[in-house]
């Protein structure tokens, strides 16, 4: 193996000082962003408390509304469908009876016609 030789380079007075003032201005901008990693950091903590009680609150009031719905009672309604529903029936009236009745309506208007000698 052979034996390294450091090399070494000569900067100027004006140089050196350049060199150094970048320097600290990397530390200072690592420093700021270690500062603002810290603050993202206990804010995601604080993002994750919050979150969690939520959760906690959330199933506390799922389980306070499933025993308040076991506390009520509950009847058993059959449920009618449209075409089962009695009320629909009543109201709904056969196509036979409504041609039925505008047959003799017209009947009736023909006959009135026929009296006053206007209809032929």
């Amino acid at each position: 193996m052979t034996k390294e030789t450091p090399v070494y380079v000569k900067l100027e007075y004006d140089e050196s000082i350049e060199s150094k003032k970048d320097i600290l201005s990397m530390e200072v901008s690592l420093l700021n962003l270690i500062k603002s990693l810290n603050r993202y950091h206990s804010i995601k903590e604080d993002e994750f408390r919050i979150k969690s009680q939520i959760c906690k609150a959330v199933k506390k009031l799922n389980s306070d509304m499933k025993k308040t719905q076991m506390s009520f009672p509950f009847f058993n309604i059959p449920k009618l469908t449209k075409k089962e529903s009695p009320i629909q029936k009543e109201i709904k009236p056969r196509k036979e009876e409504i041609n039925k009745n505008l047959e003799l309506e017209l009947r009736e208007i023909q006959e009135k016609l026929a009296s006053l000698g206007r209809y032929e």
